[in-house]
């Protein structure tokens, strides 16, 4: 369910919310792909809060934007998401439905640093390993569309050899305007930012 099949950083990058739609909901791996899925990588910050993600004839769209380093206060980079919950998904009947409850968005981060590892060199690789770093992974819910808007990513070091990596998301159930209905809003490591981490532990 897990598997992700992204060769270059590119690739992994620029379909990271595709991914976070299919494992956060708990779907199987070749049930949520490109196929099925439009993902919009917005380049405006107003338009990405403006979208909403939707399920409509047939297609499960989703959200993407990269913020720039002027608008976060983080020294990696990041990747925010709008993704369905999968109660819209599965009332679909796109010839799938979830396997079970869904995850938390921590699992994402810890996926992004897991194929950076797997993605850079055996160099690197044995120096990271060797630094014996320590992430503690954690999720902040927020309570509407606006305060998760503002909220942070926070990816701290705690010390010499622990990090704190806490997302804030936005989770809806059936509220009274439909619109608003079923999303799951999230902000996490982006792969590019997970493999920049690993190679500066890697080089200390």
């Amino acid at each position: 369910m897990t598997n992700i099949k992204a060769s270059t950083l590119e690739d992994a990058r620029s379909n990271w919310c595709i991914y976070v739609q299919r494992i956060i909901e708990n779907y199987h791996r070749d049930a949520i792909n490109s196929n099925n899925v439009v993902n919009t990588i917005y380049t405006r910050l107003d338009k990405f809060l403006e979208s909403k993600p939707t399920v409509e004839n047939g297609k499960i769209y989703t959200s993407t934007y990269f913020p720039s380093v002027n608008e976060v206060n983080a020294n990696y980079e990041q990747v925010w998401c709008k993704i369905n919950t999968a109660h819209p998904i599965d009332a679909a009947n796109l010839g799938f439905r979830s396997l079970g409850e869904h995850q938390s968005i921590s699992k994402m981060n810890e996926l992004a640093l897991n194929w950076a590892y797997n993605y850079v060199d055996e160099r690197i690789k044995n120096a990271y390993q060797a630094a014996d770093i320590t992430i503690n992974y954690r999720e902040t819910q927020k309570a509407t569309g606006l305060s998760w808007s503002y909220s942070e990513l926070v990816f701290q070091k705690r010390d010499n050899k622990s990090y704190l990596l806490d997302s804030p998301y936005l989770r809806t159930g059936n509220l009274f305007f439909e619109a608003l209905s079923y999303k799951h809003y999230c902000k996490l490591l982006s792969p590019k930012g997970a493999v920049d981490f690993i190679e500066k532990i890697s080089n200390n």
